[in-house]
């Protein structure tokens, strides 16, 4: 499968090394520590007092992950607001390279992993399928908005039944607020789908 979405790509012959430390790979893992880092993100400012009200977590929990996201680079603290240390998150490129494919872990798919607990067919699909479908049909989501691809096509792509791929393509539209307020995934009958001997990847804007 040749592969050249904005988050999965082939990388050549020649396989590089992992890219990072845990804390990154610990965002995809740990829906706690995604949604901290997530609300940082969307925040113009955001203190531990401000985090611990917005979370489920205990303060002692929030300010250890407020140290180990510092640590890893992924916030700044930029001052000081009654008493409490200001941060502000950093966007990353994290890109590990699997077999032949490079995947490349962002902010954007942190923001996924953040809402697992509010939709569980995130952690369905990592745990099943992995962090290459997983990253695959994010970006495949773009070309289903746009109206260049099915949900029977992205589950052929991404090797997800219909129904899986539907339940995760829905998921990501309410996550990133894509389409109008009522929109969700379209349904096709099979008169709708694309040529089936055509590569729909290749169609696609590398970006």
């Amino acid at each position: 499968m040749s592969y050249g979405t904005k988050h999965v790509r082939n990388a050549g012959d020649n396989p590089g090394t992992i890219i990072g430390i845990p804390t990154f790979t610990e965002l995809l893992a740990n829906t706690a520590l995604a949604s901290l880092y997530t609300s940082i993100r969307h925040s113009s400012t955001a203190t531990g007092p401000e985090l611990k009200k917005s979370t489920n977590v205990s303060k002692k929990t929030v300010y250890e992950y407020l140290r180990k996201l510092e640590q890893a680079g992924l916030i700044t603290e930029t001052g000081e607001e009654a008493g409490a240390s200001v941060y502000e998150a950093e966007d990353f490129e994290m890109t590990l390279t699997i077999r032949d494919v490079e995947v490349t872990i962002t902010p954007e798919l942190v923001e996924v992993v953040a809402h697992e607990d509010e939709f569980p067919i995130i952690n369905r699909v990592l745990e099943e399928h992995g962090l290459v479908t997983f990253a695959l049909v994010h970006d495949l989501v773009k070309g289903h908005r746009e109206g260049d691809l099915t949900i029977r096509q992205i589950a052929s792509l991404t090797g997800l039944s219909s129904g899986t791929a539907y339940d995760i393509v829905e998921a990501l539209y309410e996550i990133h607020n894509l389409g109008d307020d009522d929109s969700s995934p379209t349904t096709y009958t099979p008169d709708d789908f694309a040529d089936e001997d055509s590569d729909p990847l290749e169609e696609l804007p590398d970006e």
